[in-house]
């Protein structure tokens, strides 16, 4: 039985010998190094930031003010000058192209003479206006007309030059345009 018992601790140990990796006699050399170790399991990467919102776009109408300059007129005269049909024949073709907007036709005088001369004058300069742009085809009830006498001068009254600068007609609109806003 001690043979038994001695045959029993020698398979048991060419068993554990044999697990490792290494032979009992050597046929199988044992692996260098320290010992196999498992492998470490790392915690999942996190997932990527998610993107940015992108800003809520959205079109609105927005009003544009217009402003056109260069009617201007000879002292005491509300009659058109052939400078002044090139400026209003484009006044008539934005008109046409914006028919919802109403046209300001504003008249201007120099300060010479009357307030209530010069405010006569400066409202049959704007009907003189609104009269040409009337036979373009632009609507009467799209047009206001007011005269402002030789208030709010853009130049000096004390030169000729300055004074043909105030004899003027401007006319003033708002137009509606579709812009993109963030």
């Amino acid at each position: 039985m001690k043979h038994a018992a001695q045959l029993s601790k020698l398979l048991l140990l060419g068993s554990v010998v044999a697990a490792s990796g290494c032979g009992l006699y050597e046929v199988t050399p044992c692996p260098a190094g320290p010992a196999p170790v498992a492998p470490v399991v790392s915690a999942p990467t996190p997932p990527p930031p998610p993107a940015p919102i992108a800003p809520v776009e959205r079109t609105v109408l927005e009003s544009k003010p217009i402003t056109i300059t260069g009617i201007n007129f000879k002292t005491g005269s509300a009659q058109l000058m052939g400078s002044d049909i090139g400026v209003l024949d484009k006044v008539a073709g934005f008109a046409k192209m914006h028919p919802d907007a109403t046209l300001h036709i504003n008249g201007y005088c120099s300060k010479t003479g009357s307030y209530a001369y010069n405010y006569k004058l400066s409202k049959a300069r704007a009907g003189s206006v609104a009269g040409y742009l009337e036979k373009r085809g632009v609507a009467a009830d799209h047009m206001t007309v007011k005269g402002h006498s030789y208030e709010d001068p853009i130049a000096t009254n004390t030169t000729p030059a300055g004074r043909f600068k105030n004899q003027r007609v401007e006319i003033n609109s708002s137009v509606m345009v579709r812009t993109t806003v963030k």
